[in-house]
């Protein structure tokens, strides 16, 4: 223990504080000196001094009765002397200061020494207005005045003859009501901020009633003038001919309702601004709007009410297959879920209200008029809005996102002008405090469990605290992009434990492409993988190949059934099992369906149709009951470029392009967004997009075709650019942990083992097809002769040549060109667009 002693005390060295035992022994002196100069005060008699200056009456009685001696009878005649009745202050002060030092243990705030000096000034001046009862006592005490010397210097002396009685009381009456704020602790800039608002939103609310009363006096006097030129109109006579002139009475009546109308207009009672602060030079800007009282508004955490075992789509689900009869969701109870406080204290709200002024000063200082709007505190952002007043251009704001940034001291200030929606312009600053979102509080939203997303995905939160859930089955494909540390992976490990919340394996089967290797090793173990974790780049081409052909499977499914989709395919009556339907005979199948069907599909990208890509309505393979959805995630899209990047472009167009309504959906992510990597025919049919934190706006045109995502603060916040819509929505990304994701995953695995694709794994033990020099089928040697015979033709050749020439797809064209330079027919590519030259004749 004395140990732990002298380690404290060593501690309060090194910082430069006293010791604690320091403060408690002047707590005690302070507390024995108060009780001191009580005794001293009470026992005291002027006439027991012999000095002239504090006892003039000539009469000395010999001896002292003060408890305290010559010292206590000289110390309180001083203290008289010069403070008069707030001797007895001090003696209050030094008691309360003794009980500070002691229950606080600690040295005395800078606000409690000045309460006390401000309690003894104030006093004495109060003392001195002339109208306190006491004259006995002061010459009884043979003193100057009741605030003693002091106050007799102070008020009788200067400010009594300056100011007069009621100005003194009423300074000293202020001086009271300072100390007893600096004594309490509180910091008066608040206080005087608050009544300075409150006295101006009086003065504001004053006016618009003043003006109201002004309109409705107004618009009667139109009214009445309005009835009066029309019963002029009705009693005037009739004019004899064409061209005859009005009369004056009515001449004059019209004058006086347009003037009328004018001052209506002019008085019209809407949104008023605060008065300016000063004349500045004239502006040719219109009126400011009239706007409301800003209001705050917090984006508050949903209300969780965790349930045990809660799996709130078991309702929702399709019956589950035999093998699939005893799987159990995962609940979300393996989730965590932290509480969060109800909203802002008055201090947060104190400096929301001061950072939107500074954004108005700033603005205003540019001659730019706004008045100020709403303020919304999101997870990551603060979204101030502003009313720009008529006739300013609200693409000037983005010029001055600097000037704010710099006003404000703010790490990021992006600039919305205007809110979608709204007559306001945003002003988004990040927050010092930044808020995580938990992905359960996403999980458990209405939106997330409505039967309407047939594939929901929890993204996060907006800046309004709505939840943000995407449907995988409306986007249909989504990209994803952002650099090292931006919440990338965080939103990968979101979207897939969203789906496994509620999908069965049965239902949803995965393709998980990890060039990384270590990104996705944490679902190894899912039993909903087609094939396990695919790594090795050289690989990805087949398996894509593989998507490719079970899409095509898929529409051969389908018209043969005789539907246009998944959903349809899925949704179709039970009671004609598909396996025990008779097989059409040659010329049975509905042809004019299948070729419906291969026309939308054609119609949906703007690939030309391939020989391959035609249905084979000659397959007699067996129906089945309904498909599972198959969504493929690419981790990394980067590294697939640079390693089979013809092969993977190829295949994930042909994908994007027609698998929507097969089941089967794309996510792509990567964190290096350039247009190497994320080419035209990649992102063609991938409508919506995630954007995180990006290096430039070079990279976030390449994501969202537009900039912005430059300007994020990393970790979590997010653009995101919905399916059917041109406007990106600001948003903080839910959060879901490491642990988090095992034990998810660890739940999974222990419901049902892993079946994995055998024709899948084989394709992927297969060498690629893709490359230059493998062997060709005999469609593709004809198709090579035909390309041969336009190159030298031509004497020049490129990829879009062959295309228009032969009607084919791009992938088969840049097949073609590789096979032709590997064969020694044309030149090797130099970088440029331009065709390559034929090297034989």
């Amino acid at each position: 223990m004395a140990l732990d002693v002298q380690e404290h005390h060593a501690f309060e060295r090194e910082e430069g504080r006293p010791p604690v035992w320091i403060g408690m022994a002047w707590g005690v002196v302070s507390l024995l000196g108060g009780a001191a100069l009580l005794a001293a005060m009470l026992t005291f008699d002027v006439r027991e001094i012999g000095w002239s200056y504090l006892n003039d009456s000539g009469q000395v009685i010999p001896g002292t009765s003060n408890v305290l001696g010559v010292a206590g009878l000289y110390g309180a005649g001083i203290l008289y002397w010069a403070l008069g009745g707030m001797a007895w202050m001090l003696v209050i002060l030094l008691e309360w200061w003794g009980l500070y030092r002691l229950l606080h243990r600690g040295s005395l705030p800078r606000s409690v020494v000045y309460g006390g000096l401000f309690l003894l000034l104030f006093g004495c001046l109060f003392l001195t207005a002339g109208h306190v009862p006491g004259d006995a006592w002061v010459a009884r005490h043979q003193i100057q005045g009741a605030g003693g010397l002091a106050g007799h210097l102070l008020g009788t002396g200067l400010l009594l003859p300056l100011t007069g009685t009621s100005a003194v009381l009423v300074l000293s009456g202020l001086g009271y009501l300072l100390a007893l704020v600096y004594a309490a602790g509180m910091h008066p800039r608040p206080l005087f901020r608050a009544m300075l608002r409150e006295w101006r939103a009086w003065r504001m609310n004053r006016k618009e009633k003043r003006m109201a009363r002004q309109s409705a006096q107004l618009a009667r006097e139109a009214a009445r003038v309005r009835a009066s030129m029309e019963d002029a109109a009705l009693s005037a006579p009739r004019p004899a001919g064409k061209g005859r002139a009005s009369s004056p009475r009515l001449q004059r009546t019209g004058d006086d309702l347009e003037g009328l109308y004018n001052e209506v207009a002019a008085a019209s009672p809407a949104r008023s601004a605060d008065p300016a602060p000063a004349p500045r030079a004239p502006r040719t800007q219109g009126h400011l709007p009239l706007t409301p009282r800003p209001r705050i508004t917090v984006a508050k955490p949903a209300e969780i009410k965790p349930a045990p075992r809660e799996q709130p789509f078991s309702k929702l689900s399709t019956p589950p297959t035999e093998e699939f009869r005893d799987y159990e969701l995962p609940p979300f109870e393996l989730l965590h879920y932290e509480e969060k406080p109800e909203g802002p204290t008055e201090e947060d709200k104190d400096e929301m209200l001061e950072i939107q002024q500074k954004i108005i000063d700033t603005l205003t200082t540019f001659r730019v008029d706004v008045t100020p709007g709403d303020i919304t505190r999101g997870p990551t952002i603060t979204r101030y809005e502003v009313y720009p007043a008529r006739g300013v251009r609200v693409n000037t704001f983005d010029q001055y996102a600097k000037d704010i940034a710099l006003a404000t001291k703010a790490e990021s200030v992006n600039i919305v002008a205007p809110i979608p929606g709204k007559d306001t312009v945003g002003i988004e600053i990040v927050n010092r405090n930044k808020v995580a979102v938990p992905l359960r509080e996403l999980l458990q939203d209405p939106g997330f469990c409505s039967p309407k997303k047939k594939i929901p995905l929890a993204l996060g939160k907006d800046v309004y605290g709505r939840t943000v859930i995407g449907d995988l089955a409306s986007m249909p494909h989504l990209l994803v992009a952002g650099a090292t540390g931006s919440g990338k992976s965080v939103c990968i490990n979101s979207i897939i434990s969203s789906m496994l919340l509620k999908f069965r394996p049965d239902e949803l089967r995965l393709i998980l492409v990890d060039p990384k290797v270590v990104e996705m090793q944490p679902y190894s173990k899912l039993p909903h993988l087609i094939v396990p974790v695919v790594t090795d780049p050289k690989k990805v081409p087949n398996a894509l190949r593989w998507c490719v052909n079970e899409m095509e499977h898929r529409y051969h499914c389908f018209a043969k059934v005789g539907v246009r989709n998944f959903e349809a395919f899925n949704k179709r009556p039970p009671d004609a099992p598909a396996e025990e339907a008779e097989e059409p005979e040659d010329g049975e199948v509905d042809e004019a369906l299948a070729e419906s069907i291969a026309r939308d599909l054609e119609s949906q990208g703007e690939w030309p149709a391939e020989e391959d890509d035609e249905l084979d309505l000659e397959d007699d393979g067996v129906i089945p009951e309904r498909f599972p959805y198959i969504v493929i995630i690419i981790d990394e899209l980067a590294d697939l470029m640079q390693t089979v990047g013809a092969d993977i472009e190829t295949n994930i167009g042909r994908l994007t392009q027609k698998a929507r309504a097969a089941g089967i959906h794309l996510i792509v992510a990567t964190q290096t967004p350039r247009r190497q990597v994320v080419t035209g025919t990649i992102k063609a049919n991938i409508p919506t997009r995630i954007a995180f934190q990006v290096a430039s706006g070079t990279d976030s045109r390449v994501i969202l075709d537009r900039q912005g995502a430059e300007k994020l603060v990393g970790k979590g916040d997010l653009l995101y650019l919905p399916p059917g819509s041109a406007q990106v929505e600001r948003a903080q990304g839910a959060f879901i942990s490491d642990d988090e994701v095992e034990a998810l995953v660890a739940h999974c695995a222990s419901q049902a083992r892993q079946k994995f694709h055998e024709e899948v794994q084989k394709s992927l033990d297969e060498p690629s097809r893709g490359g230059a020099d493998s062997p060709l089928d005999d469609a593709e040697e004809e198709c090579y002769a035909k390309c041969l015979e336009v190159a030298v033709i031509e004497r020049k050749v490129s990829t879009s040549l062959l295309q228009r020439r032969l009607s084919i797809g791009y992938g088969r064209a840049a097949r073609m060109m590789d096979l032709l330079e590997s064969r020694g027919i044309i030149a090797p590519a130099d970088n440029t667009n331009r065709p390559r030259k034929v090297l034989v004749e």
